[in-house]
Parts: structure tokens; sequence; C-alpha cells
């Protein structure tokens, strides 16, 4: 097993939509929500059963930032469904399950799924607004900016950017984009600006002390 770092277009290029992104025998296996155990099992080759895997795809992309704001961006999960999220969200490398038959049953409950998970879609993308203003402040972002910030326009600003990865996956017209899913999103930061800044204030903090991971991120070598 090889953990690799890999730059932005090199993650692009390879399909990566989430992380970690891991990949066995050139064939994605296994992405977020994933545990070291789950790792085990794969290299170990033990066969593992994914559940429903429309429950499995969704729980990939709620727990991906990218899948989940180009979902919202453009009001349906069509555009994250491609092979290689499917298969590391049902693990289909150990799972045996089809990667063709996971996709078309997805994709038949589509609308059903993104209107069911929607309310999950935004909450977890107010956590990735909250923590991405965090880092863009240095850190040294408050409840009182965050209140400030969470207006509908910005929260849409951000999502366009977050979700079109420059114009590349931009819906074909932007203008009012997933205007009630802004709204919701940026009332739910208003209303809870201090324990989700606290929440992710405690997260960053954990992950930049923990020396010993730090190390192993640090040292990986960067894919060719």
């Amino acid at each position: 097993m090889r953990l690799l770092r890999i730059n932005s277009l090199g993650a692009v290029n390879l399909g990566v939509l989430s992380v970690p992104w891991i990949v066995v025998n050139g064939v994605p296996a296994a992405t977020d929500p994933v545990t070291s155990d789950d790792v085990i099992q794969l290299l170990d080759g033990i066969k593992v059963d994914p559940g429903d895997v429309r429950e499995a795809f969704m729980n990939a992309v709620l727990h991906s930032s990218l899948a989940s704001a180009v979902a919202v961006l453009h009001g349906s999960i069509e555009p994250v469904i491609t092979r290689g999220l499917v298969n590391a969200a049902v693990r289909g490398p150990a799972s045996g399950v089809s990667v063709d038959e996971a996709v078309n049953r997805i994709r038949q409950a589509a609308l059903e799924l993104f209107e069911g998970w929607r309310d999950k879609l935004r909450r977890a993308l107010a956590v990735s607004f909250v923590r991405e203003l965090y880092w863009a402040s240095g850190g040294s972002i408050t409840a009182d900016d965050l209140r400030q910030l969470s207006r509908p326009e910005v929260v849409g600003l951000w999502l366009l950017g977050k979700g079109s990865l420059g114009r590349a996956a931009l819906p074909f017209n932007p203008r009012g984009s997933a205007a009630e899913d802004l709204e919701a999103m940026a009332k739910f930061v208003a209303r809870t600006a201090s324990g989700l800044l606290e929440k992710v204030r405690e997260e960053q903090e954990g992950i930049y002390s923990d020396k010993e991971y730090m190390n192993v991120v640090k040292s990986a070598p960067e894919a060719a």
C-alpha cells in the first residue's frame, strides 16, 4: 500500500471526487466514509457487503464536498453519477457489485435520492463553507463574521466556485442556480454560526496538532 499526494489537476484527471480516494489495482475501491479497518479488509482481499448501493452512493456524495456542491448546484445527482465514484462507494473490487448495475439503479432513483438527501447535503455544504472561510481567514474568522457573511449571494459565490471547477462543471444557466438551497444554507449558518465554527476549529486543530499524521502526509511522494 502506498500513500500518494496528487496535485489538483492530477486529481481531476484521475477522476478523484473525494478524499481519501483508495485505488486497488488501478480501480477506485473506496472513499469516505471509510475506516482503517475498511482499508485493511480491502488490502487483505476480504469480501465486503456495501448494503444498498443507492444508500452507499449517497453516503459517498454526502462525504464529498465536491460531489455535494456539484449536485446541489445542478439540483441533481446526475452529474456525479460517475463509474469511479460509484465503484468507490460500493467498494467494487471487494464487494463484487456490478458497477454498471449499480449505476443503473442509482440513475433510476436519481430524483428521489436527491430530494431525500437534499437537506443533509445542504448541511454538509454549510459546514464546508465555514471550514473554507476558516482556512481563508487563517483561522481568525469569528462567529459574528460568519453571520455577516451568511447571505445567499455570498454562499452562492462560494458554491459556484466550489461546484463548477472553474467553468467546466458550470450549469447551463448559472444565474439564480440553487436559490432555494442557498437561502436554506445561509439561514442555517447564520443560526448556528458559533457551534459550526467551534466544530471546525476543533477539527482543524486536532488535525494539525497530530504530528504523526502530518509527518506521514508530508513524507508521502507525489504521484507521477
